[in-house]
């Protein structure tokens, strides 16, 4: 039987499940269109989704913006900044680089929850978030570096701020939800008014420049990336569910498990030659090992 500290785990690898499918249908969707292009149309349908769900439950003689302050300011992070700087890094160091880089945003998220938000969890539970992290970590390297060689030019340099930026924008986001799920909110409200706050925001960007941005678009990959969009839309919803009943030292790790599911996804569905490794095995394997430590023993009681 599941403990108490289940279902947060399960709702958790749902939002990571769903992150993964919408991943690899993006990239299949940006064969012909540009990523910004791609960026605005999936966050364009996120709105519509989000936004329309929660018109239909919210309590509008209730309701008060400034009380979902959290999420606001959520919103600005990530997806808009967290995504920005994460396609900065991919364009000037390559995705090798970057995503390893990126996927340590759960270590904000841990030091924020532990110094700040007053959390506990067990030795073996931290064991396991870390195990997810590294295994995450691991599988992100190998995949992005089989897909992507290294940038030609090698010196790092000062462009390694835009990975780390994009780490701490994801980890503070996941803090900023956490921080306002410990209130008694709705997750689909929740998830809508985060999405909005950064499509509203990508929208004063990227429209001015739509003669530019959606140059490249090309209609036959409108089906899939509409597809991608509406299957991102609930996301979010179940991050919200794992924040609002789990601990964020061990959702935080758990949500970051996205290389894990992209490779599954991957190998049946846009299978490549030599996707696997050895190191591709242990970083499943760390994953999983994590995934369990921190479903049996991540709450402190």
């Amino acid at each position: 039987m599941l403990n108490e500290g289940a279902l947060p785990v399960i709702y958790a690898l749902l939002s990571s499940l769903i992150f993964a499918f919408t991943f690899v249908l993006v990239k299949s969707g940006t064969k012909r269109t540009s990523s910004t292009a791609a960026l605005w149309l999936t966050l364009s349908i996120n709105t519509f989704v989000l936004g329309f769900w929660a018109l239909l439950i919210v309590d509008f003689y209730e309701f008060r913006l400034l009380d979902w302050w959290h999420f606001i300011i959520a919103g600005i992070f990530a997806p808009l900044l967290g995504r920005f700087f994460q396609f900065l890094g991919m364009a000037r160091l390559g995705s090798n680089i970057t995503t390893p880089l990126t996927l340590t945003h759960p270590l904000v998220s841990i030091m924020l929850a532990l110094l700040f938000m007053g959390e506990a969890t067990t030795t073996l539970g931290l064991i396991g978030a870390f195990l997810v992290l590294a295994g995450s970590i691991i599988i992100g390297l190998q995949s992005s570096s089989l897909a992507n060689g290294l940038p030609r030019n090698k010196k790092v340099n000062i462009s390694l701020m835009y990975p780390l930026a994009a780490s701490f924008s994801y980890g503070t986001s996941i803090a900023l939800r956490k921080a306002g799920a410990s209130v008694s909110t709705d997750p689909i409200v929740a998830a809508a008014i985060t999405t909005v706050t950064s499509w509203l925001i990508a929208s004063l960007f990227i429209l001015p420049r739509k003669s530019t941005v959606f140059k490249f678009f090309n209609i036959k990959d409108f089906n899939v990336l509409a597809v991608a969009g509406v299957i991102s839309s609930f996301g979010p919803i179940f991050l919200m569910l794992a924040l609002k009943e789990g601990s964020l030292v061990i959702v935080a790790p758990l949500a970051a498990t996205t290389p894990l599911f992209t490779l599954m996804i991957s190998y049946f569905l846009i299978r490549k030659d030599e996707i696997f490794n050895r190191w591709i095995v242990v970083g499943t394997f760390s994953s999983f090992v994590g995934i369990c430590l921190s479903t049996v023993y991540g709450v402190a009681h």
